[in-house]
């Protein structure tokens, strides 16, 4: 479980980096690589959770910039969330059986972390340039982001454990 988070880790970082330096296809690739060695690096690992965490986060990711939350429009001229987006969103959810038998005996603690956690990823991942704060400014960022990890971190703790008994 250590490497996996330590891969989740340093997957962001890399991916968010890459990012930051107008490099998506890279920032993309790094995902996809990390979801591959999720898979060989812990039994319970799923690409399945991975592509429907994908489908749940942009979903969010797409809210959020609706309600002028964030703006990717730098990094995406065509969509309004970045493919590197859905990048980090499968590489989190095909590493979250790994740390579903934790989280689950802790549900209350999950949105508690989606939100810090969330809040925090976000926030960082403007300071390297991949992101940019919506024209609604940094409450309604904070607010819609927080809502988002609130949401969708036990959300998809809960479907990691249904998929994995």
């Amino acid at each position: 479980m250590l490497k996996l988070g330590i891969l989740l880790h340093v997957n962001w970082l890399a991916v968010v980096y890459a990012a930051g330096q107008n490099c998506p296809l890279l920032a993309a690739l790094f995902s996809v690589i990390s979801a591959g060695l999720c898979l060989r690096v812990h039994p319970s690992a799923s690409i399945r959770l991975g592509l429907v965490a994908t489908l749940i986060g942009m979903a969010g990711d797409i809210a959020v910039v609706a309600v002028g939350g964030l703006d990717f429009s730098a990094a995406s001229p065509v969509l309004p969330v970045p493919m590197w987006m859905a990048g980090l969103w499968l590489v989190f959810g095909t590493s979250l059986p790994a740390f579903q038998p934790f989280l689950s005996k802790r549900f209350w603690l999950t949105p508690i972390l989606g939100i810090v956690g969330g809040v925090g990823a976000y926030t960082s991942a403007s300071t390297f340039g991949a992101v940019e704060l919506g024209q609604a400014g940094r409450l309604t960022m904070m607010v819609s982001v927080g809502l988002l990890w609130a949401a969708a971190f036990p959300l998809l703790v809960h479907l990691a454990k249904r998929m994995n008994p």
